[in-house]
């Protein structure tokens, strides 16, 4: 599937076509965002055709691409007003609230996931003598707008306005009878471009800090044309002044920010960031983002002294957080086969519209035909069937491969040789040394150019290795290193067992935020085998691109109960 990334910031426009099924992304195209008109009242103006024009010109080369799907960011404050026709877009830059803001109302407003400023729309709007009967736009509504025709934005991006709450995505009637966008909490297309799905503007404060890539106890310094500085918290944690606790994209988090940072004076912003160490207390680490992150060599030596252990992040983080929420939003879907002899069940699968499927051969007893069978069939469909090893021995290996598997999964691993037998049996020389047997099903028995073949073959085996023991996360970097290892998938009932926190979600996702993390880094695709929901929409968010959901005999029994409790009569 090739989709676009575009992200509209204040200074640049950046974007790229991404295929998220081969997770390869295009080089990050970058323009000029438009020069403004400013007058001597301090009004900061975008003229909107300027802006229009950019926009269609991008999503024609989106079309031409074969993209079918669009995730946008977009800069966050500014806005548009329409009566009839459009006004120019109103910058975050601008100063027509300066003099409306009230002393009562410079607060933080905790509900609404950011603070009363000058550039906020909250206070600008009052510079209007009327607003009955005119439909207000964030800058992100109105490129959805622009192309779908309805005025729908995502609640990372409605926030900045200060006119929606982050917990309900409702606004507040400040200005009576004044049109206002939709605030959308999911992530779902809102309408179609050229057949390409629109998928609601987000706020690229939000999607710079999810390309960040953070773990655990780790904030987020960002050197943009605005600087700030953020950690992620919980909903209900305790709040500190002058802190904007902004709309996540998970419902439980927020993003805690220290925002207005001084990029152009580094000795204010050390003091600015002194100021408020306390509210960043527990994230000892901090990953350096933006265009100006180069020139923050001062920065880095205060915060060192601070005890902070500082690092520069090389990732274009917009970029990478649109990617982010690609994989998740588009991920691969799947399903396990563990008990039931079955061999059309590929055919069931790819009828559903899933993506894989896991055969379960460490827990299932099926016997060396059964696998072969649905390889063989899940080839004629063209789905990709996994097959879970009960070991890595290589007598089991080379007659499942031989007999046409494509893709095998470890469960157990504990280091790098336990996927190195694997890849060794598995792939073909020079990668392994698998047997040469070529009068087999694997080949459709008979091949004309061995070397080719061998080739061929090496690219289409697909090793991945199941992390579901304190051992494995442990030497994830080195299990990583692995060239030959297409993937990772966290088991994360046996990782519960094995960390002695059964039950304890908030544990296990501490535990997939670090898997996940270090898979990104060493750009491996993550998976999660699991029901609980709660966890794989976690995992999703920290950058796992697969997920393997129930089997069938969980489908068998919601099916047997759904008939048990229907009413007939």
């Amino acid at each position: 599937m090739r989709i676009l990334l575009l992200d509209f910031g204040s200074s640049y426009v950046k974007y790229s076509f991404y295929d998220n099924s081969t997770r390869t992304n295009t080089e990050v195209f970058t323009l000029n965002f438009p020069k403004p008109i400013i007058d001597e009242n301090g009004f900061y103006e975008v003229e909107r055709y300027k802006i229009d024009g950019i926009l269609f010109d991008i999503m024609d080369k989106a079309e031409a691409n074969g993209c079918t799907a669009a995730f946008i960011c977009t800069q966050m404050h500014g806005y548009f007003i329409k009566e009839g026709e459009f006004s120019n877009y109103i910058s975050w830059k601008d100063k027509r609230g300066s003099s409306y803001i009230l002393e009562a109302e410079a607060k933080d407003l905790f509900d609404y996931g950011t603070a009363i400023k000058t550039n906020s729309p909250r206070v600008s709007l009052r510079a209007y003598p009327s607003l009955a009967g005119k439909e207000f736009f964030t800058f992100g509504s109105y490129i959805t707008y622009a192309l779908t025709g309805k005025n729908v934005t995502h609640i990372t991006d409605a926030c900045a306005s200060g006119l929606f709450r982050a917990d309900t995505c409702l606004s507040e009637n400040l200005y009576e009878g004044l049109l206002l966008p939709t605030a959308a909490r999911e992530i779902k297309p809102c309408g179609t471009y050229k057949n390409i799905d629109i998928y609601p503007s987000m706020g690229d404060h939000q999607i710079s800090f999810l390309g960040a890539n953070i773990t655990d106890g780790e904030a987020v310094l960002n050197f943009g044309t605005a600087a700030w500085l953020s950690c992620l918290v919980e909903e209900g944690s305790e709040r500190f002044g002058g802190i904007e606790y902004r709309p996540y994209f998970v419902k439980e988090k927020r993003v805690a920010t220290l925002t207005g940072l001084r990029a152009d004076d580094l000795n204010v912003m050390v003091s600015q960031i002194k100021r408020n160490a306390n509210a960043f207390e527990k994230n000892k680490r901090i990953r350096i983002t933006g265009g100006g992150k180069d020139k923050a060599g001062l920065v880095v030596s205060e915060l060192e002294k601070l005890g902070y252990e500082v690092e520069l992040c090389n990732r274009n983080v917009g970029n990478e957080g649109l990617r982010r929420i690609a994989d998740a939003v588009c991920s691969r879907r799947g399903t396990m086969l563990s008990e039931i002899e079955f061999p059309n069940f590929p055919f069931v699968i790819k009828k559903s519209e899933l993506d894989f499927f896991i055969i379960d051969n460490e827990h299932g007893n099926f016997q060396n035909q059964t696998v072969t069978t649905l390889a063989m069939n899940s080839k004629i469909v063209d789905i990709e069937a996994i097959v879970r090893l009960p070991s890595n021995e290589r007598t089991m290996i080379t007659k499942l491969a031989d007999g046409g598997v494509t893709s095998f999964l470890l469960p157990m691993v504990n280091e790098k040789k336990d996927v190195e037998k694997l890849i060794e049996y598995a792939k073909y020389a020079p990668i392994g040394k698998r047997g040469v047997s070529t009068t087999r099903a694997h080949t459709g028995y008979g091949v004309s150019d061995l070397q080719e073949y061998m080739r061929c073959a090496n690219e289409k085996m697909k090793i991945y290795a199941q992390v579901e023991t304190r051992a494995a996360v442990n030497n994830l970097d080195e299990i990583l290193s692995l060239d030959a290892l297409d993937g990772i998938f966290i088991g994360p009932n046996d990782l519960s067992c094995d960390f002695n926190c059964m039950g304890d979600n908030e544990m296990i996702k501490k535990l997939i935020s670090v898997i996940a993390h270090k898979c990104i880094e060493k750009e491996k695709p993550c998976g999660i085998i699991t029901t609980n929901t709660e966890l794989i929409e976690y995992a999703l968010l920290c950058g796992c691109s697969m997920v393997s959901y129930g089997s069938e005999i969980n489908m068998l029994i919601k099916g047997a109960k759904e008939i048990v409790n229907k009413k007939f009569l």
